[in-house]
């Protein structure tokens, strides 16, 4: 066993002060109307926790993983059902939290991690025994009702990104790659779905033609292209963006990558990306060279996850894809997922000891 992947362990800390950094410059705005800096409080707080979590989960043992995979992903199964009680998970049109002793719990991110917990243990429990293709329908099936499950929150998004996220682990997991076809043909549902849903099909369309339609799905989009269009190359500097203040909704959420590219420019926001793709390549290092094949799928999905979630996410910025509500990994304001970033973070360095 050696130390941890400090190149890694550093990309983690210099996220977490980017967030740290433009979650500041966010709040400027409520520290100008309303006179403090709540958000900027609340992700301070929140980062404190995900890095305490991070740097715990970096020692806990492997057996700890191994036995409590199974038992955390139906718990998160049951939790996602937990939402759809109305004294505990309502919240308007969207059953999406937990509300409990005044705190509240996104389900779904805990779930995206316990799915690759639970099927990087049941692909490496047996993993030359995938000869027979039945053997992956129990998997395939409860990971299908987690999905389900979001996707009827009206979280479509997360939905999809979670069951791209499992398919993507299925894919390196299984023995043969002809197992994989029939998980991958089930994401047929998801068009159905979108015209289904009058909602996610406006979204599509306000991405296509966002100054055609500035209505609530295309407004979203148009103010971060006008914010990533006024910082051209360099940038008005740090904490002078302009958008921020009541234009781009949701900026220190959602469209945080917006912000950013509005005070450094093109090239700050080339850099944010650079440093996603370099944890990408860091991470799938390691899930190559990492000999234990439960790490090995382990660490395979959940730099998966960061990676394409980030990519997501400045792609809704860059009105590439329609909004998500998905949040950059890190730097955008949300307790749930920056815990779970954390804890992910944490197992990712964690594994990064066993590389040989």
């Amino acid at each position: 066993m050696k130390k941890i992947d400090f190149t890694l362990f550093f990309i983690f800390i210099i996220l977490y002060s980017l967030g740290l950094l433009w979650q500041f410059s966010a709040s400027g705005v409520e520290l100008i109307i309303y006179g403090k800096m709540e958000t900027f409080i609340k992700f301070l707080i929140y980062s404190i926790m995900s890095i305490s979590a991070m740097i715990l989960f970096i020692y806990v043992p492997r057996k700890i993983f191994i036995k409590y995979s199974k038992p955390i992903f139906y718990l998160s199964l049951l939790l996602l059902i937990i939402v759809y009680f109305p004294f505990l998970g309502s919240h308007g049109d969207y059953r999406r939290w937990i509300y409990l002793f005044g705190l509240s719990f996104q389900p779904s991110e805990l779930y995206k991690l316990t799915l690759i917990l639970f099927a990087s243990y049941v692909l490496s429990k047996d993993y030359y025994l995938w000869e027979k293709g039945r053997h992956l329908f129990p998997l395939i099936f409860l990971a299908f009702i987690g999905v389900i499950l979001i996707v009827f929150e009206t979280d479509f998004s997360t939905g999809v990104l979670t069951y791209l996220i499992f398919l993507s682990v299925l894919y390196i997991g299984t023995y043969k790659t002809k197992h994989f076809y029939i998980p991958f043909s089930l994401l047929i549902f998801a068009p159905i779905v979108v015209f289904l849903k009058k909602e996610w099909l406006n979204r599509i369309i306000g991405t296509l033609y966002p100054f055609k339609k500035l209505t609530q799905e295309g407004y979203q989009i148009a103010q971060s292209l006008i914010a990533i269009g006024s910082g051209g190359f360099f940038g008005l500097g740090y904490m002078n963006g302009k958008q921020k203040f009541l234009y781009v909704p949701l900026v220190s959420k959602d469209f945080i990558f917006s912000l950013i590219c509005e005070e450094t420019g093109i090239i700050g926001g080339g850099i944010v990306i650079f440093i996603y793709l370099i944890l990408l390549i860091r991470g799938y290092s390691i899930s190559m060279k990492v000999p234990d094949v439960f790490f090995k799928i382990l660490a395979f999905g959940i730099t998966t996850h960061i990676f394409s979630q980030a990519i997501i996410v400045v792609g809704v910025n860059l009105g590439l894809f329609p909004t998500t509500g998905l949040t950059l990994p890190f730097i955008s304001y949300g307790g749930s997922s920056l815990l779970i970033n954390g804890i992910e973070a944490g197992i990712l360095l964690n594994i990064s000891r066993f590389v040989e």
